[in-house]
């Protein structure tokens, strides 16, 4: 059985001023960036987010996690 897909004509028609001034908004918005990032120093495990209470991976105290201030540009780069 095919499902039948109900077709909408909801076209919206905007001027070229406005089209152009929304697209300036949006590649000049600075972004945030979301994600803190901390390092265990026992065994090296990168948490995201809030600073965790004990590392997921060895288990060692908050003590030991220190946050990451310095993200190696090297990673995800194509040179």
């Amino acid at each position: 059985m095919i499902a039948q897909r109900a077709k909408t004509n909801n076209v919206v028609e905007t001027g070229d001023d406005a089209t152009v001034q929304a697209a300036v908004k949006l590649l000049t918005q600075k972004q945030k960036i979301a994600a803190y990032r901390w390092v265990c120093e026992v065994c090296g495990m990168i948490h995201t987010g809030a600073v965790p209470t004990s590392c997921d991976s060895c288990g060692a105290e908050a003590s030991s996690i220190v946050h990451l201030t310095d993200f190696p540009h090297e990673m995800n780069s194509r040179w």
